[in-house]
């Protein structure tokens, strides 16, 4: 099937909101329309290849449409109204072969589903989801919080439990033909997680990936795609690592405690963290920056950023001072003793230049510790 048109090629400059990105191609510099509002942190880094369709509409304010990009090797479509595309033309008809009607944009209640498929007197709702996201060979959606997702999961299920007949379905597209085995993304959304944990015994839900080409044609590579729902424990748990990232505009001095260091230059400091329960609850308070009392070096450094980011990482595989070992293996320059007192680490705090999450070996770095797992 034809998934869009490679009209252009760029390279990645910036993404200024979720709708636009500016990328320098042989037409100059331009500003075009990005249909997929999800993160895409491991895919939009600066100096990526992007391939972009002319819109149809002359009077359009951005003439081009971002469709993909060329990640690791792979051609990644990131139009995500193209896997309902997808959908339509290479799975449903494997899925469902004896369907009589494929409808698509049908409501039920106050909900609009992508698909009602008609096999006699069988109704199925179809929902589907696209997942660009793949890293160790692990697919895992999403890659932002979704409440619409599990909205929609929730109502299927409520959809086949209270309507003769009539069933719900998930269906996962990932854009991706390198996934090996699907796990919801516990470190975005566990709330997803738990929902589709709920789902898949009570619903079917299927996972199909997909491989596309530059010239835009696509092509179905796993009609199933295994899932694994092992880590969603993790979640359930509340236990894991954990990382953040302080942003410092000026060089400063904030005290820190009893730590002999004190001056703090422009920058980015990443900072290694664990919590055996309450993951969520130590994150949140780490991006507060008005906490009434210190209790952590790095509580110092939050009070006085400029910016806090956080990401929280579901495992028990890794600990913080393998989250340490790797942030200096990247180029990350310790801060003597920063939060290391428990353990034999010279530092749990590392100073970068450049705003790691732009850098691919930060990323890989990140997605190693959020996609491995040994039941895979």
């Amino acid at each position: 099937m034809q998934f869009f048109r490679n009209d252009l090629e760029g390279v990645f400059l910036e993404r200024p909101n979720r709708f636009i990105v500016i990328a320098e191609t042989s037409a100059g510099q331009i500003r075009a329309h990005c249909p997929n509002p999800g993160r895409l942190i491991e895919i939009l880094t600066p100096g990526c290849k992007l391939i972009f369709q002319k819109s149809d509409n002359p009077k359009r304010k951005t003439p081009y449409s971002l469709v993909a990009a060329y990640y690791k090797d792979k051609v990644i479509p990131l139009n995500s109204v193209m896997a309902n595309k997808a959908a339509n033309e290479l799975v449903i008809p494997m899925l469902f072969p004896n369907a009589e009607k494929v409808r698509p944009e049908q409501t039920f209640g106050k909900s609009r589903f992508d698909f009602l498929i008609q096999e006699g007197k069988q109704k199925t709702y179809l929902e589907v989801k696209s997942c660009t996201l793949v890293e160790e060979g692990r697919a895992m959606f999403p890659d932002a919080p979704t409440t619409r997702g599990s909205r929609h999961i929730n109502e299927l299920m409520e959809i086949e439990k209270n309507e003769e007949n009539t069933k719900g379905r998930v269906l996962f597209i990932i854009t991706h033909e390198d996934a090996e085995v699907f796990t919801p993304n516990i470190h975005t959304d566990p709330n997803f997680a738990f929902t589709l944990k709920k789902a898949l015994k009570s619903i079917q839900v299927d996972f199909s990936s997909i491989k596309c080409e530059a010239n835009g044609t696509a092509s179905l590579v796993n009609l199933k795609v295994p899932v694994d729902m092992e880590p969603v424990k993790f979640a359930e748990e509340d236990s894991g690592i954990y990382m953040v990232i302080v942003k410092i505009k000026e060089t400063k001095s904030i005290p820190t405690g009893k730590l002999e260091y004190s001056e703090y230059k422009s920058g980015y400091y990443v900072y290694a963290g664990s919590a055996k329960i309450n993951l969520l609850g130590r994150i949140k308070r780490h991006k507060n920056r008005n906490k009434k009392k210190f209790h952590w070096h790095i509580d110092y450094l939050t009070a006085n950023a400029d910016e806090v980011k956080t990401f929280g990482i579901y495992t028990d595989r890794f600990s913080e001072c393998d989250i340490a070992k790797g942030l200096e293996n990247i180029g990350g320059r310790g801060i003597p003793k920063f939060g290391s007192g428990d353990c034999s680490c010279s530092s749990h705090l590392y100073y970068f230049k450049k705003d790691p999450i732009k850098d691919r070996a930060f990323l890989d770095f990140l997605h190693c510790l959020r996609h491995s797992y040994s039941s895979k």
